[in-house]
């Protein structure tokens, strides 16, 4: 095992989100929705800001073992999720993408005190520019030409 993996799984467990999300103060309907929109369109900080972690913090996919890979990721999803925070990628997706993909999340801006669940998907829904290329389920479906409404079929 790399001699830092032990040193990066400590700072990825002290990133953890101990403190349940504040609920919001007394106010009025139209605040407590106007006070959601703005969190919503302008959350506060990349996750990274909140969990004291950046891509700086960890090594090239290229100097880790696929099993290295996969134990860091695995600590890095559970993190996220004590910040409410989920990153969706494809089942099949190999260990070196997870990783990076994860990595990057680190850069989302969110917002802590809000506190349902954020799904990060790196897909577009365009398989010729798809991040996730050939592992998206994106690439299986149709857009139909008959209407304005766009049918999908999954094969």
């Amino acid at each position: 095992m790399h001699p830092y993996i032990p040193h990066l799984l400590e700072d990825i467990a002290a990133g953890y989100q101990f403190e349940q999300p504040r609920s919001l103060p007394d106010q009025s309907f139209l605040d407590i929705l106007e006070e959601i929109r703005k969190r919503v369109e302008e959350p506060g900080h990349s996750l990274g800001y909140y969990c004291g972690l950046s891509a700086e913090n960890f090594p090239p996919c290229d100097q880790l073992l696929k099993k290295e890979m996969k134990l860091i990721s695995s600590a890095v999803k559970k993190m996220m999720l004590s910040w409410n925070l989920k990153c969706d990628l494809p089942r099949k997706f190999p260990p070196e993408l997870i990783y990076t993909f994860l990595i990057k999340t680190l850069e989302k801006r969110i917002d802590p005190e809000f506190g349902s669940l954020k799904v990060v998907n790196y897909c577009s829904m365009n398989p010729a520019v798809c991040l996730l290329k050939e592992y998206c389920t994106c690439k299986n479906i149709k857009p139909s030409g008959d209407s304005g409404f766009m049918k999908f079929e999954v094969q």
